[in-house]
Formats: structure tokens, sequence, C-alpha cells
């Protein structure tokens, strides 16, 4: 991952690069017996500051040149983006103002300028500032699309979901490509307003959802809790099994909802029926419906119980810490009990782990998050399939 220290030497790169081609430059005037060019000399006075890391002698030397041409624009925005990396917001700003303060910029440069200072803002924290100014270039032939991207994080940064999906279909338009960030900004506002208690609201944000994308689970599991709400229990079973179907790896979040469903409605026997076909099906799902269950502390279902003691005493990592000539001397309830107290350690324990993790990334999270913090992908984190005993990254 880039440091801090690399885009310090990338920003002084493109320094160096502009301060060769200025003395290359100022070579030339002086060959050509042409008179010295005061700006010429504060300029290369002021490349040599930043190439000396003396940014505050740099930054005021670039202020008060009394001309800014096509010779010297690149070198003040590459000072303002080398600022910005480096968190010296202040001093970016400062520069892109001075730059907008020029009355010779044409309509291109003020355009970039424009830009670079909502960045500035963006990256401050001030994101009334940098929404004003990324909306007044929107229109801009070349640099609409982009501010169009900066506004959408704008909006996602704050939960602005409205805004996010009128901004994004201006973005669609622009691009000529369809994208399901829209379908995740409609779930939003279902899971909003399902917490409100709308679920009216809810539904109607669901279908805008599906018209915008199909296919993300998202959708489905809200609808789920909403019919579990309404105490249709037929349609959030059916449901909770489709995502199930779709991604056992969802268990973790689907498992104690979907025992509810089947107790409530008094159906407890099609519940053991139904978790022993998932397991005929695919042996695998007994790893994946005890790690669930002892996150969840689910338990009192001979097929739960049973797929805990296989994972406890079978697996590779846990097998070598249990006495088994121990284990079989046992009575069957104290051998319960003790497999019990083993399926409490761990979950004790995976409560200072990681629990989910992003597919595209690597972050990790204790909790089910849409829309990774570290890599801005939605939908991708997913819940582990082994407890992780490291600390998480959140």
């Amino acid at each position: 991952m880039p440091t801090e220290a690399t885009f310090l030497l990338a920003g002084l790169f493109v320094v160096a690069a502009a301060t060769g081609w200025a003395f290359a430059k100022f070579s030339n005037f002086r060959r050509n017996d042409s008179p010295s060019d005061p700006i010429s000399s504060d300029y290369l006075r002021g490349l040599n500051f930043v190439l000396n890391r003396q940014t505050d002698e740099a930054l005021e030397l670039f202020v008060r040149m009394a001309k800014v041409d096509d010779d010297t624009l690149e070198t003040h925005f590459a000072l303002g983006h080398l600022f910005r990396r480096r968190g010296e917001v202040d001093r970016a700003i400062r520069v892109h103002q001075n730059l907008l303060a020029r009355p010779n910029l044409s309509e291109d440069q003020r355009h970039q300028a424009l830009f670079s200072l909502a960045q500035d803002f963006s990256s401050a924290g001030l994101f009334d500032r940098a929404e004003k100014l990324f909306s007044e270039l929107d229109t801009s032939p070349g640099l609409g699309e982009e501010a169009l991207k900066n506004l959408v994080d704008i909006y996602e940064s704050q939960s602005d979901w409205i805004k996010a999906i009128e901004t994004h279909r201006e973005l669609e338009v622009l691009s000529g490509e369809k994208s399901t960030e829209i379908a995740h900004y409609y779930c939003e506002l279902a899971e909003r307003a399902r917490l409100d208690g709308d679920l009216d609201l809810a539904r109607r944000y669901l279908k805008s959802s599906v018209r915008s994308a199909t296919g993300a689970f998202r959708g489905t599991l809200i609808r789920a809790a909403i019919a579990q709400e309404e105490e249709d229990y037929a349609q959030a079973l059916r449901l909770y099994e489709q995502i199930l179907e779709a991604d056992y790896r969802l268990m973790v979040e689907v498992l104690p909802d979907l025992i509810i469903c089947y107790q409530t409605a008094g159906r407890e026997v099609e519940l053991e029926n139904y978790l022993q076909e998932l397991i005929s099906k695919d042996a695998s799902l007994k790893h994946a419906i005890a790690y669930a269950a002892i996150l969840g502390e689910i338990s009192g279902l001979n097929v739960i119980e049973t797929c805990i003691e296989e994972f406890v005493l079978k697996d590779k990592i846990f097998a070598s810490f249990i006495d088994e000539e121990y284990m079989a001397s046992l009575s069957s309830e104290e051998r319960q009990a003790a497999i019990q107290r083993i399926a409490n350690g761990l979950r004790s324990l995976a409560a200072s782990g990681a629990r989910y993790r992003c597919t595209t990334c690597g972050y990790n999270s204790q909790k089910l998050l849409w829309h990774c913090p570290s890599c801005k992908s939605w939908e991708s984190i997913r819940p582990l399939q082994r407890f992780q005993f490291e600390n998480p990254s959140a």
C-alpha cells in the first residue's frame, strides 16, 4: 500500500521534472542573451524550496508570484496535490484559491483549479463547500464525470441516499454504463424505513432496488425480515432458505432467524428435517451450521448439537487440545456439558477477533457491513467460516 513517503517522493519527482525543464528553459534564455526574467527566477527559487522540503517558503513564494502562465500552472497544481497528499490541506487550499484569483486563467484551467479546490475541501471534511464546487463542474466537458463521482462519494459518506441515487443516474447517462450501486442505495432507504416501522415504504424502495439490479441478496434479507415482523412465517422461511441456497456462507446471518420462524410457527420437526436435508446435499454444511450455532448461542436441536460436537472434536485445530480418552469416559450428559463449555469458550474468544472479511480487499470487521470502508465495494463483506482470534482492523 502506498505510504506517505511514496506520495511525497512521487510529488517531488513531478516537481523535480518541472525544475529540470525550467532550468533548461532558463539556460536557453541566457544563451540567447535575453534579459533574465524575474518571474522565471522566482519560479526556480520556489521549485528549489520544494525540493529542499522548505514548504512554507515555497508556498509563500508561489502565492506572491505576480503572474501564472502555462509554464508555471502545472507546477502550482503539482504543489497543491503534494500538499493535499501529505495532509497539509490548508496549504493546498491556499495554492488553489490563489490560482482562482488570477484573471488570466482559461475556462479549462479555471475548471481544473475549482476541481482541485473541491478535492481539498472534501479531504478537509468541508463537504458542503466541496459539494457546491463539484456541482458547478458536473456539466464540464473534461471534468463532469469525475465531479459526479466525487459527489457520489460525498453523499455515500453522509448517507444521503436520495441525492446519491439522483447523482448516480446522471453519472450513468454520462458514462453510458449501468451499475449496481443504485440498488444498494434503495436497500439503505428500505432498511431505514423498516426500522422506522414504515413497512409499505420499505417495500416500495425494495421494488425500486430490484428494478435497478437483480440478484442482490441484501434485498431478499430485508424482505424476509419484513415478512417475519408481519408474522408471515411461511414467506419469511421461503426467503431465508432462498438466501442459503444462493450462498451458504450467510448461515451466520440467517440461521438464528430461520430457527425463530420455524419454532414460532410450531414447525420444529420440519426445522430438523430441513437442516438434515441441507447436510445430506453437502456434508460441509455441518461446519457452517456449527459455526453459526456457536456464535449465535443456539442449542437444543439434535442436528445442531451433533454438528457442534463434530465441529469441536474432529476439527484438526481444536482436536489437538482435547483428550479423546477423557471425553470417551464421560457420560452422555457430561460429554454434552463439556462440549458446551468449549463452545462457550470459542464464542468468548471470537468476541475479540474478526468475524467478517471483505472478499475484495481483505478488510476485517466484527459486524456485517454492506459498504466496505476500505475499498468502498458494495456487498463484498462476508462472514468468515472459521474462528479468527487475531484483532480485526475494525
